[in-house]
């Protein structure tokens, strides 16, 4: 999911050449990880649930093994060595990717799994199904309910139970270029519409506003303006992706109406050619760019000048966009479920938080930042996370892929107009239907 796209320009020649990226994902590299003396397979079929307390007390003896995302490796060995101080447990921490689920759905059994992983919310059905996740204790759940934001929690939530923890958040912020906003952000779209009909110089690079509205994650606040639900409310309506809906017609509305101020093809506008797009605002040539937390270090490295605010309005309506979350879960198979569930819990920490941030510069999924150091004097990650709020965790039924593949079609054909947005809509039902089909 890594949640995890963004964009950036291709430089326009003669007609625009300029071609538009954003957002990149890491691939990290597989690494074999053997943990048999810290796994045992569960004695039955049901996921086992730690003993309730008010405290977890740790198996005497035991040792972890944790599984982390790429990226949060430094971050995931400093956490492990403040637990270990705390409560003497040793924790083997290991870089494992983005395929964690599927490692675990064919380590675990075997015993060679993890005792804590991380993954991406979009997993969460996947590995509920395939039964590798440990339902948390009521004493977990509480800390959990407590201290983590409200739409984080819903991605580790099934049925009223709660299944693992929510530790970093992602989203869409939009990013200004101070060089030319030079007063207050643009709150409306229609104000940023009004100043690049003004602005815009195709021959010269020169865009006031760039995203990429042919891909389904950036496209998504204009998808989502009227209330079109992908997959339902909860993102897990698989038979529903609600491409029949007159809010999705509204929505694709929406994305034809971009072509008059971005004025680009959208073979130009693809994600493999972001990095762009995000090239031509460090340029001060674009001046409002929506985009993800993963952007802001580099930013600030190269001394870019730029603010980030919230995403505006259209048509007095908020935009919506896509979140992910970075859970951490606790193996169905671990020997030691105690310490590992108290190991997971503990990331819900501030001390846990402020190393998320200082090691890995990520955005903690706790709801008050105001006690994490480092983040809560952020004043770029701080609006992520007021955007957070407000946001659309990714879909995680297992037919998400389905929206991507025809999201990039209908989008790229309405934007261009060779396909009327009640073509679109008519289109990507039908192509719907026949993914369904072939299953």
């Amino acid at each position: 999911m890594k949640l995890r796209k963004t964009l950036s320009v291709l430089l326009a020649a003669v007609m625009i050449t300029g071609v538009l990226g954003g957002c990149s994902r890491n691939i990290p590299t597989e690494q074999e990880v053997n943990k048999t003396e810290n796994q045992a397979e569960p004695e039955d079929t049901e996921a086992p649930k730690v003993e309730e307390s008010k405290e977890i007390t740790p198996e005497a003896g035991a040792k972890l093994s944790f599984w982390t995302l790429s990226g949060y490796l430094e971050y995931g060995k400093a956490v492990a060595e403040l637990f270990e101080q705390k409560y003497g447990v040793t924790v083997e921490v290991q870089e494992n990717g983005l395929d964690a689920v599927n490692k675990m759905m064919l380590d675990g059994p075997s015993g060679n799994g993890a005792d804590i992983f991380m993954a991406a919310h979009d997993s969460f059905a996947t590995a509920k199904d395939a039964g590798i996740l440990a339902e948390l204790s009521e004493t977990s759940s509480a800390v959990i309910k407590d201290k983590i934001n409200e739409t984080a929690v819903k991605t580790v939530t099934s049925e009223g139970k709660i299944y693992g923890i929510p530790v970093s958040i992602e989203t869409y912020a939009l990013l200004y270029n101070k060089t030319l906003v030079t007063g207050e952000p643009a709150s409306t779209f229609e104000q940023i519409k009004e100043e690049a009909l003004a602005y815009n110089n195709a021959g010269e690079n020169k865009f006031w506003y760039l995203t990429v509205p042919t891909d389904g994650y950036p496209a998504f606040p204009f998808l989502s303006l009227y209330g079109f639900q992908l997959f339902g409310a909860d993102g897990m309506e698989g038979d529903n992706p609600g491409f029949d809906t007159p809010e999705f017609l509204k929505g694709l509305e929406t994305i034809a109406s971009l072509k008059e101020i971005i004025p680009i093809k959208a073979d130009d506008l693809k994600m493999e050619t972001m990095s762009l797009l995000e090239q031509n605002f460090k340029d001060g040539k674009t001046a409002y760019y929506p985009i993800g937390p993963w952007l802001i270090k580099s930013l600030k490295e190269e001394n870019i000048d730029f603010g980030v605010t919230v995403l505006p309005t259209l048509d007095g309506k908020p935009m919506r966009s896509f979140s992910a979350v970075q859970n951490a879960y606790v193996s169905a198979y671990t020997k030691y479920p105690k310490a590992a569930e108290l190991f997971a819990t503990f990331l819900t920490s501030d001390e846990a938080a402020a190393l998320l941030y200082s090691k890995s510069y990520k955005i903690t999924a706790n709801k008050d930042i105001t006690k994490v150091e480092g983040l809560k004097d952020d004043e770029q990650l701080r609006v992520f996370c007021e955007e957070f709020t407000k946001s659309v965790p990714m879909p995680s039924t297992k037919r998400i892929s389905y929206y991507w593949t025809i999201a990039q079609s209908v989008l790229s054909a309405v934007f261009d107009g060779t396909l009327t947005p009640e073509e679109g809509a008519q289109k990507a039902q039908k192509d719907f239907d026949a993914l369904v089909a072939s299953e």
